[in-house]
C-alpha cells in the first residue's frame, strides 16, 4: 500500500511542477513586448529520497524557485552606455539649434552684416558729404547691432531653456529615486523565502531610465535593497528611503542634494553624463564660451569704430554732447576698474585737443585747448576732468546724476574734437559711433540717431579747419577691416573654471573661426551620439540574447510541460487502477 502512495504522492508533485512551469511559461509570454522583462525560467530539484524496502527511493520533483534570466555586469554597461547616448543627443540636438543661430548661408548672418558695415564707410569715404551715403550707413548699422542684440538673446533664451529641462530633469529624478525606494521596501518584505523576479525588473528598469540622466552607481545589499549613489557619493536611494536633488544657488541654476547634516553640497559641475550633463555641458561650456567670445567680439568691434570715431568730426561741430558711458564713482581715476567704466583698461596718459568755434567758424582764440589726462595713479577723475574742460572759454561742462559727461557750447558757439592720445573720449562714449560694450546692448549712437551729420568722416585739420570733403577719418576707419587686434577668447571648463586667453585676428577672421569652431564641435557630439548609439544597440542585442523572451522556446516549453503533466497524469490513473485491483480482492 505505501508503494502505490508513493507513486501517487510522486505523481501530484510532478503535476504541480509542471503546471508551475507552465505557468511561468504563460508569464514570459505575457510579457513579450515588456520592456525590461527578463526571462523567467523554474528551477526543478528532486526532492530528497526516502529508505523504503532496503532501498533509496526519491519522492518526486520540487519547485525550488523561478529565476530571471539576467547577467548584471551586461545590465550595468548597457546602463552606462544609455546614460552616455543620452548626454551625446541632447548635445545634439542644441548643437543643431546653436548651428541654425550662426548660418552663414543667410544674408542675415553677422558676417554679412559687418562687410555692408565696412563697404558704408567706404562708401562714405567716397563722398563724404553725401546725405544717402550717410543714411545707408546708418541704417546698416542698425541691422548690425540688432543682429548682434538677437544673437545674444537667442544665447540667452538657449541658455534658460537649457536651465528649464534640468529643472524638469530633476523632478523626474527625484520621481524615479523614489519608486525606486518604494520597490526597495517590497522586495525586502517579500524576498524571506523567494525571489521577487518582476519586482526585480521593475527595479531596474527604473535604475535604467534613472541612468538616461545622469551616471549613478547601484549596490545590492544583503537584504535585496538596492542603494545608489550619484556623483561624489551622494546618496540618491538606501533602503526604502530616497534623497532629493533640488535647484538652488545665487541665480537658481545649480543643482544640490542634501547630506545628512543639512547642508548643500553643489554637484552641478560634478555631473558629467545623462541628459543633466549633456545640458549642462551645453549650457555652462558650449553655451557659455559662444556667449563670452561674442561678447568680446562685440565689446573689441565697439571699441575700435568708436575710438577711430572719436577722432573725427562730421559735417558740422558740436554745440552739445553726453557721454554715452556711466561712470559709478566721479571720484575714482578714470583709468581704474573702480570708475565704473567698461573700458577703463583701454585709457593712457595723453592729451586730446577740443575746439572751439565762434558763430563764424572761426576757431576761438586760434589754438586748440588741450586736455590732459594722467591715468595712474591718483590722476584724472571724472570730476577733474569736468573741471578742466569747464575752465575752457564758452564752455561747460558737467556730470549728469547718472555719472555721464557732459559737454554744452554757450549760444552760437560750437565744438569738436581731435588728437586723443589717451583715447579718453571713445572710454567716455563721447563723439563715438555705437554705445554698449557686448553683443547685448549695441546701438548707434543716440547724437547720430538724431542727426547723421555727426558721422565723424573727417578729421579737423592742424588749424582748426572742418572740411566737409575730407574723408581722413573714413578711410581709417574702413582700413579696420583688415587690422588685427588682441580679442579675449574663453574656454569655459564646468569643473575647472573659465579661462580668458586672447587672439591676435580681425573682427570678421574672429567670427568666422567661432562659426567653425561651432561646426566642429556639433560634428563631434554628433560622433559621440552615433558611437554611443551603436554600442546600445550591441549591447541590447547581447541583453536580448540572455534575457529577452523567445515566443519559439517558449511554444517548445508549453508542449514539454504539457506532455511532462499527461505523463504524470497517466501516472496516478495507473496508481489507481492498483488501487482498484487490491481492493477488488476478496
Amino acid at each position: 500500500m505505501s508503494g502505490i502512495g508513493m507513486v501517487l504522492n510522486i505523481a501530484t508533485t510532478a503535476l504541480n511542477a509542471q503546471q508551475y512551469g507552465l505557468g511561468v511559461t504563460a508569464q514570459n509570454i505575457a510579457n513579450v513586448n515588456t520592456e525590461g522583462y527578463s526571462r523567467q525560467n523554474p528551477v526543478l530539484v528532486a526532492k530528497q529520497p526516502l529508505m523504503y524496502g532496503g532501498l533509496l527511493l526519491g519522492r518526486g520533483v520540487d519547485t525550488e524557485q523561478v529565476s530571471r534570466s539576467s547577467d548584471q555586469l551586461i545590465e550595468n554597461k548597457l546602463m552606462q552606455e544609455k546614460s552616455n547616448m543620452s548626454s551625446s543627443s541632447e548635445m545634439e540636438k542644441y548643437m543643431q539649434v546653436l548651428e541654425g543661430f550662426f548660418n552663414e548661408s543667410s544674408g542675415n548672418s553677422i558676417s554679412t552684416m559687418v562687410s555692408d558695415f565696412w563697404n558704408g564707410w567706404y562708401d562714405i569715404s567716397n563722398h563724404p558729404s553725401g546725405p544717402s551715403e550717410r543714411i545707408s550707413l546708418y541704417e546698416q548699422s542698425v541691422l548690425l547691432s540688432e543682429q548682434f542684440n538677437a544673437l545674444r538673446t537667442d544665447l540667452t533664451q538657449i541658455h534658460t531653456d537649457l536651465t528649464g529641462a534640468v529643472t524638469s530633469g530633476i523632478e523626474t529624478i527625484n520621481k524615479i529615486t523614489h519608486e525606486i525606494a518604494q520597490v526597495n521596501g517590497q522586495i525586502v518584505s517579500m524576498e524571506t523565502n523567494n525571489v521577487a523576479n518582476d519586482l526585480r525588473d521593475k527595479r531596474n528598469a527604473l535604475v535604467s531610465e534613472l541612468n538616461e540622466y545622469l551616471d549613478v552607481k547601484a549596490f545590492e545589499q544583503s537584504d535585496g535593497s538596492l542603494t545608489i549613489l550619484a556623483t561624489r557619493g551622494c546618496t540618491l536611494v538606501q533602503g526604502n528611503s530616497s534623497y532629493d536633488l533640488e535647484m538652488g544657488g545665487t541665480n537658481g541654476d545649480r543643482i544640490r542634494w542634501q547630506n545628512s547634516s543639512g547642508s548643500y553640497v553643489d554637484i552641478t559641475n560634478y555631473l558629467t553624463n545623462g541628459k543633466l550633463g549633456g545640458w549642462l555641458d551645453m549650457r555652462d561650456e558650449i553655451i557659455a564660451k559662444n556667449q563670452l567670445d561674442l561678447d568680446a567680439l562685440a565689446k573689441e568691434f565697439i571699441w575700435s569704430v568708436n575710438q577711430q570715431h572719436s577722432q573725427g568730426v562730421g559735417l558740422e561741430g558740436f554745440s552739445s554732447v553726453t557721454g554715452s558711458c556711466v561712470v559709478s564713482d566721479r571720484a575714482e581715476e578714470l583709468g581704474t576698474i573702480d570708475s565704473g567704466l567698461d573700458y577703463y583698461d583701454k585709457i593712457s596718459d595723453g592729451t586730446f585737443n577740443l575746439w572751439v568755434y565762434d558763430s563764424n567758424g572761426a576757431v576761438v582764440g586760434g589754438l586748440p585747448i588741450s586736455i590732459p589726462i594722467d591715468a595712474d595713479s591718483g590722476g584724472t577723475t571724472l570730476t577733474s576732468l569736468s573741471i578742466d574742460i569747464d575752465a575752457a572759454a564758452n564752455i561747460t561742462a558737467s556730470i549728469t546724476l547718472d555719472g555721464k559727461l557732459k559737454i554744452d557750447a554757450d549760444s552760437g558757439y560750437t565744438f569738436a574734437f581731435s588728437d586723443d592720445t589717451s583715447n579718453v573720449l571713445a572710454a567716455l562714449g563721447i563723439n563715438t559711433f555705437f554705445t554698449g560694450s557686448s553683443s547685448g546692448d549695441m546701438r548707434v549712437s543716440d547724437s547720430i540717431v538724431l542727426n547723421k551729420n555727426f558721422i565723424a568722416a573727417a578729421q579737423v585739420d592742424s588749424d582748426g579747419t572742418m572740411a566737409s570733403g575730407d574723408n581722413n577719418n573714413a578711410l581709417t576707419i574702413t582700413n579696420l577691416q583688415s587690422t588685427s587686434m588682441s580679442i579675449s577668447q574663453w574656454i569655459c571648463d564646468r569643473i575647472n573654471g573659465n579661462t580668458q586667453g586672447s587672439v591676435i585676428s580681425t573682427i570678421e577672421d574672429y567670427y568666422h573661426s567661432m562659426v567653425g569652431a561651432i561646426g566642429i564641435v556639433s560634428a563631434s557630439v554628433s560622433r559621440d551620439r552615433s558611437f554611443g548609439e551603436m554600442m546600445v544597440n550591441e549591447l541590447s542585442t547581447i541583453r536580448d540574447g540572455i534575457s529577452a523572451v523567445s515566443l519559439d522556446e517558449e511554444m517548445t516549453n508549453i508542449i514539454k510541460y504539457q506532455h511532462a503533466y499527461a505523463a504524470a497524469a497517466k501516472l496516478i490513473s495507473v496508481g489507481d487502477e492498483m488501487l482498484s485491483t487490491l481492493l477488488e480482492l476478496k
